[in-house]
């Protein structure tokens, strides 16, 4: 049986942002008291914004093509308004599938060799319960550099899976034809290979509830396949894939989030499960465990652009807009307390996470300057402190 989708990735502290847990808070008016930025403690960390210019490399195209692919790709809760959790621990953005999820719900042992012409690709995720006993759909759309490495892609993939049971049967989609899919009678779990010119879907739908029961229903996947197909398929047609010999001539923060973002402390390079990337409100969702309610506040506040790098920025609709967010991102929350905000940063709130997780990231803290508002975190409050003097000073700087 596969594992829930919902497990953190061994050996990575758990960060608890606000897209993972919000808050509630009442509006602001916009007026702030004047910040001497000069006079803030950045520590080791770097206080300047940044013009980040156009991929350095083909690793770092392949994942700025994937992140605009996000922002087309369509939400688990777009498909199914049950499924209002999400939870990937995983990487979202990949140029390496067996570094996400999908491995939980597919063989990729050998697919490189089942898959050349692979880009790179993007999942979306969502389950119907929190505590991943319900049902759990994944979309991960995949870029390939043209139509036929796509579409083979699609039955090479889906014959080495297929090939890993001895029980697996195939099953039909019938609106999709050209759909590779299989089963495992009497688990209920389906697994779908389907591709749209240069780009391929993978679906999976898993009913923990139905499998724990013993409870089977065929009809019902091939439903749930079809309905997602008939979401996703329209939506990624907006996509239009860059080709390979212009992927490094792209700009790789064309809204000017990413620069204005801190950059990642060296030494934690490797703690980070997805690349620098800027998204949409849409896209950003997919890494918030309850993007329902995260959804609610980027509406209210006017969030459209959200940045991860070294900390987490999002664009509001205007200054009031960016003080709410700020609030949401490190005001009184469940499982939270405040604590005390950077030296002379009386702007900034901080709060220290007192919830079930033990290996939880411990502190965050939170600003806002003009339409935008940052959070950072860190195991020492000083540390979160430093880094959210530092990016505050950045979004000054930046404007």
């Amino acid at each position: 049986m596969r594992r829930s989708a919902g497990i953190a990735a061994v050996g990575l502290m758990l960060l608890i942002t606000t897209l993972l847990t919000g808050c509630g808070s009442e509006r602001h008016g916009p007026t702030q008291p004047a910040i001497e930025v000069k006079q803030l403690d950045y520590g080791p960390y770097n206080p300047n914004p940044r013009d980040m210019g156009t991929p350095k490399n083909d690793l770092q195209a392949k994942d700025v093509e994937a992140e605009r692919l996000g922002n087309v790709v369509p939400l688990a809760m777009d498909i199914d308004p049950t499924l209002i959790y999400g939870g990937n621990a995983n990487a979202v953005v990949f140029v390496d599938p067996t570094l996400t999820m999908l491995p939980n719900f597919c063989n990729l042992d050998k697919f490189s060799a089942a898959a050349p012409g692979f880009v790179s690709g993007f999942v979306s995720y969502g389950t119907s319960s929190a505590s991943n006993s319900g049902i759990e759909l994944v979309n991960a759309v995949m870029i390939f550099q043209d139509d036929k490495s796509a579409a083979d892609a699609a039955g090479a993939l889906e014959h080495q899976d297929f090939t890993t049971k001895p029980d697996y049967q195939p099953v039909p989609i019938p609106k999709y034809p050209a759909a590779h899919a299989h089963w495992e009678p009497g688990t209920q779990a389906i697994d779908d290979w389907y591709a749209s010119g240069k780009l391929l879907v993978f679906t999976s739908v898993y009913d923990q509830a139905k499998i724990w029961f013993h409870h089977t229903d065929l009809p019902a996947l091939v439903t749930k396949v079809t309905k997602s197909l008939d979401a996703v398929v329209p939506a990624i047609a907006k996509f239009t894939p860059v080709p390979a010999d212009k992927l490094l001539d792209q700009p790789i923060d064309d809204s000017g989030m990413l620069g204005r973002t801190m950059v990642r402390p060296t030494l934690s390079q490797n703690d980070w499960i997805n690349p620098p990337g800027v998204y949409d409100a849409h896209a950003a969702l997919n890494f918030s465990s309850d993007p329902l309610e995260t959804q609610q506040w980027y509406a209210a506040d006017g969030v459209d652009k959200y940045a991860q790098y070294g900390d987490d920025v999002y664009r509001a609709r205007d200054a009031a807009g960016a003080l709410d967010a700020r609030d949401q991102l490190g005001g009184p929350a469940k499982h939270f307390k405040s604590a005390d905000p950077p030296k002379n940063l009386p702007v900034a709130k901080c709060r220290q996470y007192h919830g079930p997780h033990t290996n939880a990231i411990r502190y965050y803290c939170s600003v806002a300057y003009d339409r935008y508002a940052a959070q950072s975190w860190g195991d020492q409050l000083l540390d979160a402190q430093q880094r959210i003097s530092a990016q505050y000073a950045l979004l000054v700087k930046a404007k």
